[in-house]
């Protein structure tokens, strides 16, 4: 159990704290019959008996665990926590949960008085354990990938470059929420409706950023764990398409590329809805991050059934092509155009089609274009 402090997992119980207006915060994890706490804000504490913790009953619930008055319930009146230090009435826990269901933690919240969450504070709960989930899945999967590379500074750099890039995407959404909490939560110079309504805005668009590349890198975690599990249904592939396409041109509203998209009739697939809308976005948003300038073209091609993705952008390098899909590579140009994202689009997006038993192919000319193909099944 690595308990050395880590800015990532200090500024979760920090957030869940001040969001939640108690004075403990605390990311924990399970350790046999240890619960240790891996980040803290108002606790001295370290570690605790599982069995005496109220984490451990979070452990068991599915979504949050919110004890409003410990003394008035059975289960906490006689814990060591409430009849001594830190004297907690009350408690809520959200538990970190993997692929499989198994529960690694909490992130959690105790105040010495009793009380509820509301809504938006039980919300915010939640996204912060997938969020920490997210980070603890980041360092299994380092060490994982480091493990499979052979030689002990290949290994170092592969998960420096891992968490750097990584950490950098969590972080820059997680501080700018931060940043105008505090600025929303300073009494001493009230803002005006419309103000706050403007950050309150800013701040959803940042924590839709950070649940983005959360489930990503589940995504890329459960692919590489051997597998997705899906739920296929009878899908239109055409009006599935024209949704997404939609939803992505505000990002070229402004700029010089035409969004252009081809609509056959209605194409059936057998598909799960949501992870391939994921997996489209992600595509539609390589396109237009690598285009400046001339279109990009979106169709569906019905008897095969294939959805076509083509456009104007900067091209890749042949080198880079075989290693397009590997989790968390990113292109030279990507690094040198300082473009935005984890580099883990492409190996979503293939393990997504994958597991649909279609296959993803890319052609690309650099300073040409690249065209992305991803065929599916039709349905039977």
């Amino acid at each position: 159990m690595d308990l050395r402090a880590e800015p990532d997992f200090d500024s979760i119980a920090h957030l869940a704290a001040e969001i939640c207006g108690a004075p403990i915060g605390l990311v924990t994890l399970v350790d046999g019959e240890q619960l240790w706490f891996k980040a803290r804000v108002g606790c001295a504490l370290t570690h605790t008996e599982l069995d005496s913790s109220f984490c451990r009953w979070a452990l068991d619930v599915p979504d949050l665990l919110e004890v409003p008055d410990a003394l008035a319930d059975p289960r906490f009146a006689d814990n060591p926590m409430v009849a001594g230090e830190p004297y907690v009435r009350f408690y809520a826990g959200a538990p970190l949960r993997v692929g499989d269901d198994r529960a690694l933690g909490t992130v959690c919240v105790l105040d010495h008085r009793p009380r509820r969450l509301t809504e938006a504070q039980q919300r915010a709960l939640r996204a912060l354990a997938r969020h920490a989930t997210a980070e603890v899945e980041l360092r299994r999967y380092a060490r994982e990938a480091s493990g499979a590379a052979g030689r002990a500074r290949d290994l170092e750099a592969l998960e420096e470059r891992i968490l750097t890039t990584v950490g950098h995407e969590l972080r820059t959404p997680l501080s700018s929420i931060r940043g105008y909490l505090e600025i929303l939560l300073d009494d001493t110079e009230p803002l005006d409706p419309a103000t706050a309504r403007q950050f309150l805005g800013v701040m959803q668009r940042n924590s839709e950023r950070l649940l983005r590349l959360v489930d990503d890198m589940l995504t890329a975690a459960e692919f590489s764990n051997g597998g997705i599990s899906l739920r296929l249904a009878d899908v239109d592939l055409t009006e599935l398409v024209a949704s997404v396409v939609e939803q992505s041109r505000p990002l070229t509203d402004h700029s010089a590329v035409r969004l252009l998209w081809e609509a056959p009739g209605t194409v059936r697939v057998t598909a799960a809805r949501r992870p391939l809308e994921q997996a489209l976005r992600h595509l539609l948003l390589n396109a237009i991050r690598f285009t400046s300038a001339g279109e990009i073209r979106v169709r569906v091609e019905p008897s095969i059934p294939a959805v076509l993705v083509s456009d104007t952008g900067t091209g890749i390098a042949a080198e880079d092509l075989p290693r397009l899909f590997d989790p968390f590579y990113r292109s030279a140009a990507a690094e040198a155009d300082a473009v935005q994202g984890a580099g883990l689009g492409l190996t979503v997006v293939r393990a997504i089609v994958e597991a649909h038993g279609g296959a993803v192919a890319i052609d690309s000319t650099p300073d040409v274009g690249t065209t992305v193909r991803l065929t599916l099944n039709a349905v039977s």
